[in-house]
């Protein structure tokens, strides 16, 4: 899964950053629950940065120093402050060594890609300092109802609501904000939001199975159902480590 994941996403790098305006909404939705409990020259991790959108948002925080990770993206052209170390620690979230005592860790709409998220919410908590933030997002199970309701199968291994991913976080983790949200997105028809899916690197994941005559059948039971929607259900937890 892995392998397939970074080729889906490597693929289409240049077209994410225009493409993800549900991730872009994310993001900012949580960093805004992560400024004012964050102070200056925090330590931080982002775990699945991508193009950064979350990344740029850090930045204004002026941490003292930043470990940017992610499996293909490089690390995001951003104008950081003169006293902030930016550190590269690319590869697969759940295969890496994380940094200890830190302030902060951080990531959006990654934690769905992993065939065991609670693994990694373990390991992030004991790579916190006391009184050190988590703050993620995912998606839910009832993400893409749409692709669903056709008959596709998930587009990544691990949904889970704020309430699965609260449950999944270890002892010693206090629960300051949980929530789950809705994003829908309207296209003109089938074609433009397969070429949404394409642009942001889940149409491999979600469609790639089928055939071109299958696809096309599929995109024409879009068109008659009509309006052509695609619902994006992101889930937030932000915890403080005891």
């Amino acid at each position: 899964m892995i392998p397939r994941i970074a080729a889906g996403f490597a693929r289409h790098l240049a077209s994410y950053d225009t493409a993800a305006t549900a991730q872009a909404q994310i993001a900012d939705r949580l960093a805004a629950r992560i400024a004012p409990r964050i102070a200056p020259a925090a330590r931080m991790l982002e775990l699945g940065h991508g193009t950064g959108f979350l990344t740029r948002q850090l930045a204004r925080l002026d941490p003292a120093e930043i470990w940017l990770n992610d499996l293909v993206a490089p690390l995001p052209a951003l104008r950081w402050p003169d006293a902030t170390r930016v550190q590269a620690l690319p590869g697969d979230a759940a295969a890496l060594r994380f940094p200890a005592g830190l302030d902060l860790i951080a990531s959006a709409s990654m934690l769905q890609w992993l065939a065991d998220p609670a693994a990694l919410l373990h390991r992030a908590a004991q790579a916190l300092c006391p009184g050190g933030l988590l703050a993620v997002s995912s998606f839910g199970p009832g993400n893409f109802p749409e692709l669903a309701g056709l008959g596709l199968p998930p587009g990544a291994p691990s949904y889970h609501d704020a309430a699965g991913l609260c449950a999944a976080l270890p002892e010693g983790m206090q629960v300051l904000a949980a929530w789950d949200e809705s994003i829908p997105l309207v296209f003109p028809d089938a074609r433009a939001l397969m070429a949404h899916l394409r642009a942001t690197g889940v149409n491999g994941l979600r469609a790639g199975h089928l055939s071109a005559p299958g696809l096309r059948d599929l995109m024409r039971q879009m068109n008659r159902a009509g309006p052509t929607t695609l619902t994006y259900r992101p889930s937030y937890c932000m915890a403080r480590k005891c």
